[in-house]
């Protein structure tokens, strides 16, 4: 993931097209590996993603929201022999899914959130 930060620097007024679009394709894989498809090491993301990327008009009619969960689904199947202590995928979608079914297991806060400034 650092690579990818490296590589393909934000680009300026004056980038050609195909800069560009490298540029899109390298934020795109980025969110893809960072966010929503993790690994274990939350620092690595796998090769095929970037294959889908390469036609962005058929990129946008795959079903990425089954992707994710696809990858959810399968990070919790491996999780669960007692020898493993991680997991990988989306874990923000599974907390989010939590809170809303269980709202018993959010946290009860007596004052309002503050963001530091």
């Amino acid at each position: 993931m650092n690579w990818l930060r490296d590589t393909f620097l934000e680009p300026g007024n004056d980038s050609t097209e195909v800069e560009r679009i490298r540029y899109a394709q390298a934020y795109i894989l980025e969110m893809i590996g960072g966010y929503l498809m993790l690994d274990l090491s939350r620092n690595l993301v796998h090769l095929r993603w970037l294959l889908k990327l390469i036609d962005f008009r058929a990129a946008g009619e795959f079903s990425w929201g089954s992707a994710v969960l696809a990858t959810l689904y399968q990070e919790m199947c491996g999780v669960m022999p007692p020898n493993k202590a991680k997991i990988g995928g989306c874990l923000s979608l599974l907390q989010s899914w939590a809170r809303f079914c269980f709202p018993f297991l959010c946290p009860r806060v007596n004052h309002s959130y503050t963001f530091p400034s």
